[in-house]
């Protein structure tokens, strides 16, 4: 009887994407900020009841650069990030004086930028990862402001006021590794910077208005990124 030959079958190689090290990029997106002014008093002539609110919603294109540090252990992915995004989103909201119908009052905001610094969580499969992200947030905020009366013009003019505003951010998103070190990304972030008091001067008219802004903004954007290290990690 022939002897029986046994083969042993070679070993199967698995790649896993490694989401592990240090990673840099940029991105693009949209900016959504709802703003409300709510109205505390002024030392000229009333235009509106103190406690009156102006809206000053405003849309805009955002873009910017991110960088940050990942490090996998199995399918859990822990990480932290900072990006920094520049915008030019501005308003100028104009209202019909309560107590002299004649004026519009016009009052302005403007978005100069963007930054977040955050912890990630995530869950990896393979060359996907989704993640959650939270941490803190600040912007460059100007406000400002003038007053119009019908058939004469500009009256005042207050002048602008820069602020940088800090708050929290939270969000969450997917990327996707499509080359080695090349990975895409699509992500949402909630933006609150809680409320402040400002006051704004128009030194024409040795006037000041007082005002107690609230500010939270929608972000959405996508870019890319480019991963430092290992590409994948070889499992049998």
């Amino acid at each position: 009887m022939a002897a029986r030959t046994y083969t042993k079958s070679p070993a199967i190689v698995q790649a896993i994407y490694d989401w592990s090290g240090f990673y840099i990029g940029g991105h693009v997106g949209g900016a959504w900020t709802d703003e409300r002014a709510t109205y505390l008093g002024t030392t000229g002539i009333p235009l509106d009841p103190i406690g009156t609110q102006y809206g000053g919603n405003r849309t805009g294109f955002l873009g910017g650069v991110q960088g940050g540090y990942n490090y996998q252990v199995q399918n859990i992915v822990l990480g932290v990030a900072g990006d920094f995004s520049w915008t030019g989103t501005s308003v100028d909201n104009a209202t019909t004086s309560a107590f002299v119908p004649a004026v519009t009052i016009h009052t302005l905001s403007k978005t100069n930028w963007y930054s977040t610094f955050t912890g990630r969580i995530g869950y990896a499969a393979n060359n996907v990862l989704f993640y959650a992200k939270g941490g803190v947030a600040f912007a460059e905020e100007v406000y400002g402001g003038y007053a119009n009366v019908a058939g004469v013009g500009r009256v005042s003019s207050f002048n602008n006021v820069t602020s940088t505003r800090s708050g929290y951010v939270v969000g969450g998103g997917i990327e996707y590794g499509f080359a080695p070190n090349w990975t895409a990304f699509a992500e949402y972030n909630y933006l609150d910077f809680g409320r402040k008091n400002y006051t704004i001067v128009d030194t024409g008219n040795a006037i000041t208005a007082n005002f107690n802004i609230r500010d939270h903004v929608d972000v959405v954007k996508v870019g890319v990124n480019y991963k430092f290290g290992g590409p994948v990690v070889a499992r049998y």
